[in-house]
């Protein structure tokens, strides 16, 4: 068949047979998973053993796009990259923005499944139809921005785009990440994946297109959208500042974590938000593959030993993670921190959130100068932040432990840290405090790839956002949980086909808005309920493999300061979530039994009963 949006074609890559071969992308694929993140979960749930050690080398790794990406949509620039996680033991997925997604649908293909392991260091080259394995044995141990550099000289194209990891992965940090000109596929470790492979990098060069059905009919409805989705409110902060613009905004909910969650008010808030550091340090202002947002900031680092470089400024969850929940208020620290964890190939939440448990260990007593290698951790100290994210990186000394996300180091110490350790299923939880908006408690907890803010953005809604193509059409109270199981429910599978299909969720769109877009680009004609039921598919299939991997309703849970630890002070003084009775209108909202599974009625409806493997899970 003739090809729309989608170009057809899925790359594997056996690295242990040193073999490529090309695949058709099948339509009754495309008709219940779209794309990208649900297109990645129905290959890693049939080839993925559940059970199987993520650094084992029949774990896979997939490279996604959706079909909107590399278009004329508006920021249809996204690629999921999904393995079994080594944080969560289960699902794991990251998101990448910038170029690398079309550049992969210019060179012909809709994705890449990266399977069993190299015997020395390999990277994957892709010029459109020449696809073959070359020797990373000079780039393994580089950072990020040299791996890029060397590989397109080697190749003598500048053009040339590459993905890849850093020392970090190489060394299977739980917490590293994949990288591609800045922009990072950031949570739940896909950077030790490829590590774990021997994969240092995909590097793809394409000369083709991406074919639209209704390319004249989708253009005049872009340039009708255009005026709508730049005057945003939200939209024109992150053009101005980025996302950090909103950081004075949140502190006021009392949502910026401050102090390992610990605190409610802070007088540095204001040095460390996107205004004051685009005030002092910008460059100038950068955008992903045909975004009009342009929230990407690049920053020159003022003081300090990096000082004249050329960064990314440090995005809002950089400015929490490695700021406010450590008490740091240093702008030019922030931006050197945000510099060496892009090049070393770390996640900056789970990295921050690691370094604030250890220093609230070490506060506590629980840990002292014998067990971190005579640093003293103590809150406010930008020196030592800077030394544990080099620690870190390279599993040097103390690092080596906390290499291990916050989750893993607490028990690897067993003095009773785990209570002050801020994760769910093993994934650090991101910067926004769910005592402040308690819908997004439950967004964390039920989130399958353990905590995330992104797969819902409940927040948002918890904010005052209706979505009438939805049915949410009044504003919700952010500390009541009545109500809140289904409208969370329904956000987390919108958010599904947004990962799907390949956008932005920056361009901020109605449903409707994006349905067209899908119908327009494939000529698969799409509406709102028909993609939300597909969404409401990929998140079934996804919490099956959950599941099968050994999850269950136990592990729908917040950490324990969230339920039990109110504030004193600040926007969200007092409050803490009651997530027991969100969970059983969730559940019962889902279809699922009492114990978080997805029934046979679910799953029947969902057209997933013939897929799942239900005797294996003992589930009925």
């Amino acid at each position: 068949m003739e090809w729309y949006g989608y170009v057809g074609k899925i790359l594997r890559v056996n690295l242990s047979k040193e073999k490529v071969k090309v695949e058709d992308l099948k339509l009754d694929d495309v008709n219940l998973f779209i794309g990208g993140s649900g297109l990645a979960a129905k290959i890693i749930y049939t080839e993925v053993d559940p059970k199987v050690s993520p650094f084992d080398k029949r774990n896979k790794v997939v490279c996604m796009t959706g079909p909107l990406t590399g278009t004329i949509v508006p920021g249809g620039n996204k690629t999921t990259i999904a393995a079994k996680s080594p944080l969560t033991n289960a699902w794991g997925e990251a998101h990448l923005g910038g170029f690398w997604g079309p550049e992969l649908k210019f060179a012909g293909y809709d994705g890449v499944v990266i399977e069993g392991k190299a015997s020395s260091p390999v990277y994957v080259l892709i010029r459109d139809d020449e696809v073959e394995l070359r020797d990373a044995s000079k780039l393994w141990g580089l950072t990020t921005s040299n791996t890029e550099k060397l590989i397109r000289e080697e190749n003598k194209d500048n053009k040339i785009r590459v993905l890849t990891i850093g020392p970090a992965g190489e060394k299977l940090v739980r917490f590293s990440v994949v990288v591609s000109d800045e922009r990072v596929a950031g949570r739940t470790g896909m950077g030790a994946i490829f590590g774990s492979k021997n994969l240092k990098a995909i590097a793809v060069r394409g000369t083709g297109k991406v074919k639209v059905k209704e390319y004249a009919r989708l253009r005049s409805l872009i340039r009708r959208l255009y005026p709508v989705i730049m005057s945003d409110p939200t939209t024109q902060i992150r053009a101005l500042y980025g996302t950090n613009g909103e950081m004075e905004v949140f502190y006021e909910y009392g949502d910026v974590p401050l102090k390992n969650f610990s605190k409610g008010i802070w007088d540095g808030i204001s040095k460390i938000s996107g205004q004051a550091i685009v005030k002092l340090m910008l460059k100038r202002h950068r955008a992903c593959f045909n975004c009009p947002i342009h929230c990407w900031k690049e920053v020159v680092i003022k003081e300090g030993p990096y000082a004249g470089v050329v960064t990314r400024a440090p995005e809002y969850e950089t400015a929490a993670s490695l700021g406010s929940l450590l008490l740091i208020d240093d702008p030019n620290y922030l931006a050197t921190a945000e510099y060496l964890c892009n090049e070393y190939g770390i996640d900056v939440i789970s990295t921050g959130v690691t370094i604030a448990w250890a220093m609230e260990a070490f506060e506590r007593g629980v840990i002292s100068e014998k067990d971190t290698g005579g640093l003293k951790l103590e809150w406010g100290n930008a020196e030592v932040a800077i030394e544990l994210i080099r620690m870190i990186s390279l599993r040097k000394g103390f690092g080596d432990i906390l290499a291990e996300g916050c989750m893993r180091a607490s028990m690897t110490i067993n003095k009773g840290g785990e209570d002050f350790a801020i994760q769910i299923k093993g994934v650090e939880v991101p910067m926004h405090d769910p005592r402040a908006f308690k819908g997004l408690g439950l967004q964390y907890a039920t989130s399958n790839r353990g905590a995330d803010h992104l797969q819902g953005a409940f927040f948002r809604i918890e904010q005052g956002e209706r979505v009438p193509d939805l049915k949410i059409y009044e504003r919700v109270d952010r500390f009541s949980v009545k109500g809140k199981g289904w409208m969370v429910a329904v956000m987390q599978d919108w958010h599904e086909v947004l990962e799907s299909v390949g956008l932005c969720k920056f361009v901020r769109l109605a449903p409707g808005h994006i349905a067209s877009f899908y119908t327009l680009v494939t000529g698969i004609v799409k509406r709102v309920p028909e993609l939300r039921e597909a969404g409401e598919r990929i998140f079934n299939l996804k919490r099956m493999f959950n599941i099968e991997a050994g999850l269950s309703s136990e592990s729908d849970v917040l950490p324990r300061r969230f339920t039990r630890e109110p504030l004193s002070e600040g926007g969200a003084k007092g409050q803490v979530v009651e997530l027991k009775a969100m969970l059983r209108e969730y559940y019962e909202h889902r279809g699922w039994s009492e114990n978080g599974i997805p029934t046979k009625e679910t799953l029947t409806k969902l057209k997933l009963l013939s897929l799942v493997r239900i005797a294996s899970t003992n589930c009925f």
